[in-house]
């Protein structure tokens, strides 16, 4: 939790700013470590945090549930939340909002340095107008909070290696449950309900596809009945113990028949893809250039991913790197650091039909090169861990 709140205050100095507002849950429970209703707060902005630049942390947390972060010693103030949204103030919300300005701004004159710059990652167009109004200057959160966030600490690589055997544990039970007839739904279920059994807490996605609807790829889980022979594949995008995120994918044949040659053909592509790509991840490596070394399937045949690496940490997290098509319109630089991890991703779906395969492994950057966080096998018929 230290690590946390000290990354936090030095890129609020970094910036030469007074402090940090923050809304988004996820960066909530980065500095608080206590997390509450998280996906009910992701669409109620009823919770949340200042951090000042002299280290001071102030939750605002939903009526009556200050004590859920009794546990964390550096938390300076608990206070109640001033709501200001339509559902939970209805024709009060200028006033309310009135007040939130008014405590946010004395707490940047109590805990800055006079600057009355403050950064913000997300808030209504009311809660904004409404800081502006107290003379404040605001500045965009989001960068700050994913620079605080992309190098994790002892402790939170600890919490990851937990929730990613919480997750290959589940997804495990998950291939022995698989059998043709299920719905993808009955599947994706059975992986839920190991994810939760082992405190894990959501899933970002409904990323499971069987058979013909795993081409072209985002397509979500359904009533699709699979078939003997077809391929599943699935993406965990999930949100595990303590709060850390597992993003891994496997594709997997269910049932007695064999896969197709052409779902053979493409998963033999995809596990080129990552194993090829992982080796790139050291370092000191710069964004640009494992953009530009990645190796991948001619994508005029193939249908790929939308990134080829991105991080990860709570949840998908910066950097996001493009393919080298993408990397005028969109692409940035930067380097990876020892202690950043990242997700090596590769979807691979012939362009002229067929099943296609999606594989992805969670690897950390070290001190001389990288660590696969999700050694397990890659293979059509079996999961189980490498030896």
């Amino acid at each position: 939790m230290r690590y946390r709140l000290d990354r936090t205050v030095a890129q609020l100095v970094e910036r030469d700013l007074d402090g940090i507002l923050l809304f988004d849950p996820m960066n909530v429970m980065y500095v608080t470590y206590a997390p509450n209703m998280q996906v009910w707060i992701l669409h109620n902005q009823a919770r949340y945090a200042f951090v000042g630049a002299d280290g001071t942390l102030v939750l605002f947390d939903y009526p009556n549930s200050e004590f859920l972060s009794a546990h964390n010693p550096f938390v300076s103030d608990r206070r109640q939340a001033r709501n200001f949204t339509y559902f939970l103030t209805g024709g009060r919300m200028e006033e309310q909002a009135k007040g939130f300005a008014q405590e946010v701004a004395d707490l940047v004159r109590a805990h800055g340095a006079g600057t009355r710059r403050v950064a913000v990652d997300s808030s209504t167009t009311l809660g904004i107008t409404s800081l502006l109004d107290e003379g404040l200057e605001l500045v965009e959160g989001t960068r700050v909070m994913e620079e605080a966030r992309k190098v994790k600490g002892p402790d939170e690589l600890k919490a990851m290696r937990c929730s990613v055997q919480a997750t290959l544990t589940s997804c495990r039970l998950m291939f022995e449950a698989m059998r043709p007839g299920m719905t993808e739904n009955q599947i994706w279920g059975v992986l839920w309900a190991e994810m939760i059994a082992r405190h894990g807490e959501w899933m970002e996605c409904r990323l499971l596809a069987a058979g013909p609807r795993t081409n072209p790829w985002f397509q979500e889980c359904s009533s699709y009945q699979v078939a003997d022979g077809d391929v599943v594949a699935f993406d965990t995008d999930l949100v595990g113990a303590y709060g850390m995120m597992t993003d891994i994918s496997r594709t997997w044949t269910c049932g007695d028949a064999p896969p197709t040659p052409e779902a053979r053909h493409a998963h033999e592509l995809a596990v080129e893809q990552l194993t090829r790509n992982i080796e790139l991840v050291r370092p000191g490596a710069t964004f640009h250039e494992i953009c530009h070394r990645a190796w991948f399937p001619p994508e005029e045949e193939y249908r790929h991913y939308s990134c080829l690496f991105h991080g990860v940490g709570q949840c998908d997290e910066y950097p996001s790197i493009v393919f080298p098509s993408a990397w005028e319109t969109s692409g940035y630089d930067g380097v990876l650091e020892p202690g950043m991890v990242l997700t090596v991703e590769a979807y691979v779906g012939a362009r002229s039909g067929g099943q296609g395969v999606k594989l992805e492994d969670q690897v950390l950057v070290t001190e001389d090169g990288c660590e696969n966080l999700s050694p397990w096998t890659l293979d059509l018929d079996r999961f189980e861990p490498l030896p």
